[in-house]
């Protein structure tokens, strides 16, 4: 049972939460009278909310001109340019990172090539975000990493196929170093997952399957709105079973194609109606529905969420996917699956994303405050629709 102190610092935090949701989602400076009206505080609480998180550096008064007689009512607007939380996603060829305020607008993008050491494709990324945006980094507080291979929960890469030079390091550590902020580094796949669950196509699903079909085939799993990991942080690793092959003529672990030299291109020709390259997808499914509905009859997923490029060639895909892993399964009832709603960009989103959830009471000082997904997902999932 909680005692009175606890329930008081409880019920503190709660509505300075509360205040500062409001302010952040109004998006311009609001009046104690409208910020007690619309959280349903009273005024002398909002006072005292208020007075807390300027002391904390989030919110500041603004002038506010009076509409008559009298002295104005104060205002106050929150100070979503406080701090800066960084997103960046290392692949085998290039790095994509992302800069976004306390209110997970994005003020920066950068995409470069991987051509030096990991730790200073982050910093050199980072960077870049912040100069197109003309910003500061003084005022970085948190960065996540996406990588691709098994990361250990301290940031340590234990094991990748694309990024074998860099096996053993302790990320984390040494870029929180680099960068004097905190730091956390997870696997890309994963990470694209859990953007797609809480913002892309998988928003409102607390378990989501997420399978990505590139120039080789991954897969994620979300239980509960979290990362499924497994023990030894392996789970959905199926690349990781001695001998596994998703299909015949797949190169350790890479996708080989027949009908048009990339699996992007075979995606596009059967989109446009191509019969060898719809033949090939058809063989395609057949070839994995095996493995995906045996994953699916040990989660039972809400839903099931492909990545594979855009609008058209997920159309290409889908259908015959689906019904692929229908033959392969003797109930009724089936996870319907969709296509991705965040694109190349899921894996940075999920790794700015990724910090928020992992360091919000430090980012922000307040507990329990919720991490912007709405906002960092939002204008990628409507451009890529």
């Amino acid at each position: 049972m909680e005692t009175a102190p606890g329930a008081a610092h409880a019920e503190r935090s709660a509505n300075q939460v509360a205040c500062l949701r409001w302010l952040a989602e109004a998006g311009v400076a609001q009046t104690v009278g409208v910020i007690a009206a619309e959280t349903g505080l009273s005024r002398p609480t909002v006072h005292a909310v208020l007075d807390d998180l300027v002391e904390a550096g989030l919110v500041e008064p603004s002038n506010a001109a009076s509409a008559g007689p009298g002295r104005p009512a104060r205002s106050f607007r929150f100070v979503r340019e406080a701090g800066l939380v960084a997103g960046v996603d290392i692949g085998p060829r290039g790095v994509r990172a992302v800069l976004c305020d306390l209110a997970g607008d994005r003020l920066g993008y950068a995409e470069l090539a991987r051509n030096k050491s990991t730790v200073d494709v982050v910093r050199n990324a980072v960077e870049a975000a912040a100069k197109e945006s003309g910003t500061d980094l003084d005022r970085l507080r948190a960065v996540g990493v996406a990588l691709p291979g098994v990361v250990e929960e301290s940031g340590r890469l234990r094991a990748s196929l694309v990024l074998p030079e860099v096996v053993g390091e302790p990320i984390a550590a040494t870029v929180a170093t680099e960068l004097d902020c905190l730091v956390t580094v997870d696997n890309d796949i994963k990470l694209a997952a859990l953007a797609e669950q809480r913002g892309g196509a998988g928003r409102g699903h607390s378990d989501v399957l997420y399978l990505q079909v590139g120039n080789r085939l991954s897969l994620s799993i979300v239980l509960d709105e979290e990362i499924r990991q497994g023990s030894h942080r392996l789970a959905g690793e199926l690349g990781a079973q001695r001998g596994m092959r998703w299909t015949r003529n797949a190169q350790r672990g890479q996708l080989v194609w027949t009908s048009h030299p990339t699996g992007e291109a075979v995606l596009q020709a059967a989109a446009a109606g191509d019969a060898d390259a719809k033949a090939e997808i058809k063989d395609f499914c057949g070839q994995i529905a095996g493995r995906i509905a045996t994953v699916l009859l040990v989660v039972d997923p809400d839903v099931v969420v492909v990545r594979c490029g855009g609008a058209a060639e997920s159309t290409a895909l889908l259908r015959p996917l689906e019904a692929a892993v229908a033959k392969e399964l003797v109930v009724p009832e089936r996870s319907p699956f969709v296509a991705a709603a965040l694109g190349r960009e899921a894996a940075v989103l999920g790794a700015a994303g990724h910090a928020f959830d992992r360091f919000g009471p430090a980012i922000y000082g307040v507990r329990n405050y919720p991490s912007p997904w709405h906002k960092l997902t939002h204008d990628e999932e409507r451009n890529y629709q």
